[in-house]
Parts: C-alpha cells; structure tokens; sequence
C-alpha cells in the first residue's frame, strides 16, 4: 500500500522528470511547488491540450486564512464545489470529510468533469455505489466503478445533494475520484499525456506559484468569450490574488497589459456589479512577461482583511472576468 506521504513524492519525482524534458532555459527555470506537483498528475495534455483545471490545498488554505469553504467551492469550480457545500453530510454517510483532504483537483471547464480527493478513505463510498447497481473492477489500489450513464448521479451521491458527478469513479483506501466520464476519470488518475507537459500549463504553474487555490479556465470558457488567449488561471494566496492570462500573441498582450491596468486601477469599479474594485483588491500590479515562450500578463493585488479572498474568483460567475480581460467598462451602476 502507497502511503499518501510516498505517493507525493513520487508525483515530485515525475514532475522533475517530466520537466526535464521541458527544454526550459535559465529565464524559465521549471515551476514548482505543489500546484506544479499536481498539474504533473494530471492527464488530459497532447497537440490539443486543453482544459480547465482546479486545485486546492486544504491545509495550506487554512494556514494562510485566505479562506473557508467557500473559497475552495469557488476554485474547484461547479459540480466539484457541491461535495464542498455538503461535506458535513458526506462525512456522516461515508466517514470522510472532502474539506480534510491532502489535496483536491477537478478538471473541466466552466463546471467541472470530475474531482479528485486525495488522502481520503472512501471504501464506505464504494460500497454504497456497488450497492445501488454500480459495477465494480479492480485496478490496484483502486476500485473502478460505473453507474449509470453520463452526468447521471447515483442516488447514494444525489441523497446528498451532490451535483454532476458520481457516474465513473475511482475509490480506494486513500484517495476518491468522482466524474461525469471515463475521460475526465482518466485524466484526474493521469493517464496519457501529462498537462504540464504543454508550454502553457508550466507558465501557468510558474505565474500562479504561492497560491493556496487555483482555477484555470480555457479561454472560450470563460462565459464563451474569446479573449485571444489560450487559458487565464486565478489564484489566491495568503496575503492576496493573482490573476494570469496566458498565451496569445504579444500584441494580444500588450493590449490585455494596457486593459487590466485600467480596469484595475485605484477607484475603479467592476464592470457588472459596478462596486469598487478596491474594496475587494488593493495595490495592484500589473506586468507581462514571458515564460517558455508563452506570453504571460500577471495582475496581482492585496485583499484588505475586511473582506474576504476572491474576487477573481466572482468575476467568472459574476460574468465580469472577459470584460476585465477586454478593458470593457461598462457597469450596470452609473
């Protein structure tokens, strides 16, 4: 049995090797760190690579007190957010509290394909969904089960309001995956082609680098806009957030570089809500750069200790992120 300690540090060791092959140079050193760790367990990379991506550190979360719950729902994205929401009813059921996991991961888009908790025993999970008709395989350490058919919740998991996911699962003793696909199971257990082996995945690791929870959004995404990039990732650390557009051209840069510089500038407002941004960010610092070729603009502001971490992380449900990204003003408040 691979303890979560080894299985860790195997997933270290994979990324160094991985990245090793990056043909990186001495202005983009390999990411690292543990969102860089998680990103080397994810499938789903290839010529066509492209997929969002969710990543929360629990424990570093509630050390740096960036957050609660509601953070972590936000970053994991819909769907993965609702076993967040429900977690004190799924530790009742099946003895395991998703929030106290070493680590969670989802992949998707504007909601997520699936969630992965790793460190966590959900044997009494299982069970249940082989109960309610799930059939069962093994794969080592891991018990494969499908139920029903796609984007079907199987009723141990709709019970609890749980929402999309459920359907092809992966459980062992220490760690639980639940999707909507054997694609999206897949890529959370890291099969084919490694994320991070794509140039933009590793600018988006290095960019977003000191955050307890991450969200990377493709860009036709984000509210089916294209905003002349390949992906944007939003971040939150211990003393504020980061937000990061990737790839493009540079002039698509420049011109994203000039856009957020406005947008977020000292009394600005936000474009839907039209509260002021400062009441959420202050100190914000904008500049583009460029990491293994790919063209990288990074915002990164303070949150003032009143409210709580987040704000980029609205602004993708809110409806507001593209328009912050295209420099479009226009609120709904005068």
């Amino acid at each position: 049995m691979i303890s979560t300690a080894l299985r860790g540090l195997l997933a270290v060791i994979a990324a160094a090797l991985v990245l090793g092959g990056c043909g990186g140079d001495d202005e983009s050193p390999p990411p690292t760190g543990p969102l860089a760790d998680a990103l080397a367990g994810i499938g789903g990379g290839g010529a066509h690579g492209s997929l969002g991506v969710g990543w929360v550190d629990p424990q570093l979360v509630e050390e740096s007190g960036a957050g609660g719950a509601s953070l972590m729902e936000a970053a994991l994205g819909p769907n993965a957010g609702s076993l967040i929401k429900q977690a004190p009813r799924i530790q009742r059921e099946f003895g395991f509290d998703p929030r106290s996991a070493d680590r969670l991961v989802s992949v998707g888009g504007s909601y997520a394909f699936g969630l992965r908790m790793d460190g966590v025993d959900g044997r009494r999970l299982a069970s249940a969904l082989v109960d309610a008709g799930g059939e069962s395989s093994g794969e080592g350490e891991l018990q494969l089960i499908e139920i029903g058919d796609y984007a079907v919740v199987p009723d141990p998991l709709l019970r609890l309001d749980v929402r999309g996911l459920g359907t092809f699962d992966a459980i062992g003793r220490d760690q639980v995956v639940l999707a909507i696909s054997d694609r999206a199971r897949n890529d959370l257990l890291g099969v084919g082609d490694r994320l991070l082996d794509e140039p933009v995945y590793r600018a988006a690791a290095d960019c977003l680098a000191g955050s307890v929870a991450v969200r990377m959004i493709p860009d036709q995404l984000v509210i089916a806009a294209d905003l002349g990039v390949n992906l944007v990732g939003i971040g939150v650390t211990g003393e504020g957030e980061i937000l990061c557009a990737l790839g493009g051209t540079s002039e698509r840069a420049d011109d994203v570089t000039d856009a957020l510089q406005r947008m977020l500038a000292p009394g600005a407002r936000d474009p839907v809500s039209g509260e002021r941004i400062d009441r959420s960010l202050t100190g914000v610092e904008v500049e583009h750069s460029q990491y293994d070729g790919v063209e990288v603009v990074r915002a990164e502001g303070a949150s003032p200790g009143a409210r709580p971490a987040g704000y980029f992380l609205r602004t993708v449900s809110l409806g507001s992120l593209a328009r912050l990204i295209n420099g479009q003003n226009e609120s709904v408040i005068p």
